[in-house]
């Protein structure tokens, strides 16, 4: 099981995989699918974001615009892929949201 080290609410916690995932089940229920992704291809070309590969492990600013350096802790499939940081998915507030058509390729765990 894949945990990390976060802050929530002012508290040192550690997450699993599994309890970010039960989480973002309650945002999106039953759309959360089962594939252990680790990266992520974006190119939004037509976009302000120019291509970028999005790697759990690490940090990243402006994954939205205005947005603060953070680490990426989970990526999931749902409709979209969310992009979950620690104050983004990660236990609380909603994750990052990448269409569909943004994602270029997807590099799942083996």
């Amino acid at each position: 099981t894949l945990t990390r080290s976060v802050i929530i609410d002012g508290a040192a916690m550690t997450v699993s995989y599994e309890e970010i995932r039960n989480y973002l089940e309650t945002l999106y229920p039953g759309k959360i699918r089962r594939k252990r992704i680790r990266a992520i291809k974006v190119n939004a070309g037509y976009r302000w974001q120019p291509q970028l590969l999005i790697e759990v492990g690490k940090s990243y600013r402006e994954l939205e615009p205005g947005a603060p350096l953070e680490e990426v802790i989970a990526i999931f499939e749902s409709d979209s892929f969310l992009v979950c940081t620690e104050k983004r998915g990660g236990g609380k507030g909603i994750p990052y949201y990448f269409t569909r058509e943004d994602v270029r390729q997807v590099f799942e765990y083996e």
